[in-house]
């Protein structure tokens, strides 16, 4: 019998999640959102069995829960699954605080038989995976900077409305939507490097306010920038996010080593070069198991490549496909991250 999976969410969970799990091989059996309404149309939509306005009532109907709630609800979702005896894939951030984060931990910890990760699925990516592979090989050498760079325009449209993704107290913010998978890549790609320590950090927003589904204005107190120094082991790392973007989106990690140079160009390229020698393509091609509709980007491909892992997973039981998942404790990790740069930075400005 097929995995049955059960989503919470109904926005990128509708977006990317569910079509590319099921491209992934996957069973979707059922969708719990807010609002049953809008539950109901993606399960239409999606040829799905169940909808509900109710998550509770997805933990008999499914063996594995992913939630894509608002982080604000991730503790309550997360510990409740696993305490019904479900395996659990949540969205980053994994909650609100570290303290959130170690809860979930500890929860997982007392259920070592059921999967208990964190949704990074750019980790499944080859073009990440080859970059490890270079890394640890020493191929750049000593490691000296760090630079990733995320713009986009998702933040510039003043009519955009306000929703969670506005308020720092559910959970939203730039920094944690984006800079989590920052932070997440980074410790990744260089797991022999040492910790990152946060140094410095600025947040800032674009509009101080913005209009809600009923027309009031609402103070936006989530960022819509995030500027932050680190250092990790003898490298010095930058790192900007921000959704402030007129000409075009960015998406770049660049690695400097004493031997050479690693750039990763939205997850979908990579580039290297030796000392005295120009940057060249290192060509990394994506699985045929990844459809066209979703090769352009490496969010949707990730998704589906840690579906089909889980597919494999749930036939045989080898845990080895899912070797670069992330876990519950590597969540809490860029989750103390994210406190401590928040402390850094006191507030948005």
């Amino acid at each position: 019998m097929p995995l049955r999976i059960g989503v919470i969410g109904t926005g990128w969970a509708e977006r990317v999640q569910i079509p590319a799990l099921k491209a992934g091989g996957l069973t979707i059996a059922a969708v719990a959102s807010r609002d049953p309404k809008r539950a109901r149309e993606v399960a239409s939509r999606h040829d799905l069995d169940f909808f509900t306005g109710n998550w509770h009532e997805l933990l008999d109907r499914c063996e594995l829960l992913m939630i894509t709630s608002p982080p604000a609800c991730h503790l309550e979702q997360t510990s409740t699954a696993l305490a019904a005896g479900l395996h659990v894939i949540c969205e980053k951030p994994l909650g609100l605080t570290g303290d959130e984060a170690e809860i979930m931990v500890r929860g997982a910890s007392q259920r070592p038989n059921q999967l208990a990760l964190v949704d990074h699925e750019l980790r499944f990516t080859p073009v990440r995976q080859k970059a490890r592979e270079l890394l640890g090989s020493g191929v750049i050498g000593k490691v000296l900077v760090i630079t990733a760079r995320v713009a986009t325009d998702a933040r510039m449209d003043p009519t955009s409305p306000w929703n969670w993704w506005s308020e720092a107290a559910q959970g939203g913010g730039i920094l944690n939507a984006i800079g989590s998978h920052i932070l997440d890549g980074i410790a990744w790609l260089l797991p022999d490097l040492g910790p990152i320590e946060p140094r410095g950090a600025t947040l800032g927003r674009i509009y101080p306010t913005r209009r809600d589904g009923l027309g009031t204005n609402r103070t936006v107190t989530a960022d819509d920038i995030a500027s932050v120094t680190f250092a990790m082991g003898d490298a010095v790392g930058t790192m900007l996010v921000h959704g402030a973007s007129l000409d075009g989106p960015v998406d770049l990690l660049t690695l400097r080593g004493t031997e050479g140079t690693i750039v990763i160009d939205r997850s979908l390229k990579l580039y290297l070069s030796k000392r005295g020698s120009d940057l060249k393509e290192y060509r990394v091609k994506l699985p045929t198991v990844v459809p066209n509709r979703f090769r352009a980007s490496a969010y949707a491909a990730g998704t589906v490549l840690f579906g089909s892992a889980l597919r494999r997973w749930s036939k045989d039981g080898d845990p080895s496909h899912l070797e670069p998942a992330a876990t519950l404790a590597d969540g809490a990790r860029v989750q103390q991250l994210l406190s401590r740069i928040r402390n850094l930075a006191s507030s948005p400005r």
